[in-house]
């Protein structure tokens, strides 16, 4: 092994894998739950179609606590739970920081809401979903300005293909005509 590669922390490369995989899998949760709305406009979707795009909201949301909870243990920069969890308190690039964090904080209701949609109805869902929207574009900011691969070549073509996607789902959505509402 190189010995520039075995100077670098594992902390530090689980903290990288940990942060694009959150980033991966929440661009998947975008682009599929546009993916869930097309098809909701031409026919009710199965439940194992919903079930993924629950499936991949819970996984990244894991991958997310442990990019958050690695960043605790990191030799370089520890950070502390608070400033894991408070946007603008990391003393370490605190508006980069704080992007990620808010992005965290909008997916939460939508994730719990998600699973207590039946209980709290549609309104709230829905409400949650909209607010949920906002993470993606805070956690690519975050990757961008705080990702300490952000520049290299092979995250930048995943960041472009993971927006040519997100935007391409979201064009296709505003081309779906929504049926129009009976009245009684």
């Amino acid at each position: 092994m190189p010995e520039a590669l075995e100077s670098v922390p594992w902390s530090w490369v689980l903290i990288r894998a940990t942060g694009v995989t959150a980033w991966g899998l929440l661009t998947a949760v975008v682009v599929w739950g546009l993916a869930l709305r097309i098809m909701r406009s031409k026919r009710t979707p199965a439940p194992r179609v919903i079930s993924i795009h629950r499936w991949l909201g819970t996984l990244a949301l894991l991958v997310e606590l442990v990019h958050m909870g690695l960043l605790l243990i990191d030799p370089f920069m520890p950070f502390t739970i608070v400033e894991i969890f408070v946007p603008f308190v990391a003393p370490w690039r605190p508006l980069a920081v704080a992007l990620g964090i808010v992005a965290f904080w909008v997916m939460i209701p939508a994730w719990a809401l998600g699973r207590l949609r039946r209980r709290f109805g549609d309104r709230w869902f829905t409400r949650a979903h909209v607010v949920a929207y906002l993470a993606w574009p805070l956690a690519t900011a975050h990757y961008v300005l705080a990702g300490t691969d952000a520049l290299a070549s092979w995250s930048i073509g995943l960041i472009i293909a993971g927006t040519a996607l997100v935007v391409a789902g979201l064009l296709a959505q505003t081309s779906i005509k929504e049926p129009e509402s009976v009245s009684r």
